[in-house]
């Protein structure tokens, strides 16, 4: 008889020890969406692969910033000396590639979120340019930007 209920309380702890349990509670993602404040930028200008100028900042005002809204745009802020220069935008989203269109006839600025954090987001960016010093020749720019919130 001892064995029987011995038996019966083992099964009974396997069973309970063999439930799968969800105490961990699911982490919501993290989204662009709100103000993100520039913190750093590195640049760099290529003319037929050979570097020809590097822009290091780290130094921005509370009017250096970046808007994402849910609704699919959004505005840059730059300071200037006459003030806050606002520049607005429609992005799309697709995993980690955002495309920005600045204009109904821009065929979009693709940019890739290379981290996303709750306080933490960092963009590169390549484009083709007008050379500064022959606007007939094209340069590729590559940015990187660093945010927080």
């Amino acid at each position: 008889m001892n064995y029987k209920y011995l038996l019966l309380s083992v099964i009974v702890f396997v069973c309970i020890y063999s439930c799968k349990k969800n105490v961990a509670s699911p982490v919501a993602p993290v989204s662009i969406i709100g103000k993100w404040q520039l913190i750093k930028l590195y640049s760099q200008l290529y003319n037929n692969g050979v570097l020809i100028d590097t822009v290091k900042q780290s130094k921005f005002t509370s009017s250096d910033f970046v808007e994402y809204y849910s609704d699919g745009t959004g505005y840059y802020s730059k300071f200037t000396l006459t003030g806050p220069s606002l520049s607005e935008f429609t992005y799309t989203i697709k995993g980690t590639q955002i495309t920005e269109f600045v204009s109904v006839e821009n065929t979009g600025i693709p940019q890739t979120i290379t981290e996303l954090s709750a306080t933490n987001l960092s963009v590169h960016m390549q484009s083709l340019v007008p050379d500064p010093n022959d606007p007939t020749v094209t340069d590729t720019e590559i940015d990187d930007f660093s945010y927080t919130r």
